[in-house]
């Protein structure tokens, strides 16, 4: 089985097994019909002369390149150029570059900001990035392996261990919308590296440029117990029953609801497909117009 799991979900009937990514899962979560077509499917939008637009996940991934620099003592504006030119924007181009600076106020005063609460003290980062896999056994008979990746893990002068995912959010909020992503996390660490977080959180950085009032960063978190690792192993179970069941028995795009979420306002990938079956229009059409195989060269 070729494993492409950046991709698509693949799946080997002959093994009865199934790689995916953290983030389908999320997106079977938040919009079934998204992750059809983003995950099963495998396309993408097919964007002229190779080049996407900048997006508001660009903005998010570059915070998580300048703030995820920052933690392995790295500079943050090299890590922020070498996004830039890494997936082919242009740094002159105007909605890169008022996004550029927006993201560099956010992390440079995150940085300011952590500095002066002391938030940071008596903790030790211990990865950035971190790819994670995990691995559940008889899910209606089929071995589902999970591969995802960890914004940063920490070590406190206590010993207790931490799964710190970042945020670029508008307004503050709790860790409760994060949670299941994080007990994922949490489980593929423990079953992979035996590294058991007694702790999750996020730490919510908001995207202004510091014009309003702050605070300007929370960093609420959420225990972890035996109980609480139960729990997410049955949740995960749950959901893993649900995707199998639907990529298993090649149903039709229509068994998979769709869900508005903020990601729709954020222009999802599908979004066009969807609105289209909304409105009563041609999908079929739209996909072979404007859409393309995941990880296909673009039209010239």
């Amino acid at each position: 089985m070729t494993t492409d799991p950046n991709l698509r979900v693949q799946i080997d009937h002959q093994s009865k097994h199934i790689d995916i990514r953290q983030s389908a899962i999320q997106a079977f979560l938040n919009c079934p019909r998204r992750f059809y077509y983003e995950y099963v499917l495998g396309i993408e939008p097919d964007y002229p002369n190779k080049q996407r637009p900048w997006a508001t996940v660009d903005t998010g991934t570059l915070f998580h390149e300048m703030i995820g620099a920052h933690y392995l003592g790295a500079d943050p504006v090299l890590a922020a150029d070498a996004y830039i030119t890494e997936q082919g924007f242009h740094a002159l181009d105007p909605e890169v570059a008022k996004a550029r600076e927006l993201v560099e106020v956010m992390v440079y005063g995150h940085i300011d900001d952590i500095a002066q609460d002391g938030a940071d003290v008596g903790e030790t980062t211990v990865g950035v990035e971190v790819p994670v896999t995990g691995t559940v056994k008889d899910v209606n008979g089929w071995t589902v392996s999970i591969h995802g990746r960890v914004d940063r893990l920490i070590e406190t002068d206590d010993g207790i261990k931490i799964i710190d995912d970042w945020k670029t959010v508008g307004p503050l909020g709790s860790s409760l919308g994060h949670i299941q992503q994080l007990g994922r996390y949490a489980m593929m660490l423990r079953q992979e590296q035996g590294w058991r977080a007694d702790r999750v959180r996020t730490t919510q950085v908001r995207k202004v440029k510091r014009t309003k009032p702050g605070p300007y960063y929370a960093r609420p978190w959420v225990p972890l117990n035996e109980d609480a690792y139960k729990s997410h192993a049955q949740q995960l179970r749950a959901v893993l029953t649900g995707i199998v069941d639907k990529v298993t028995a090649s149903v039709d795009v229509e068994d998979y609801v769709f869900n508005v979420t903020t990601e729709c306002d954020w222009k999802c990938r599908v979004q066009d497909i969807c609105l289209a079956h909304q409105y009563g229009d041609d999908p079929e059409m739209i996909v072979d117009i404007h859409y393309r195989p995941k990880g296909q060269e673009g039209t010239e």
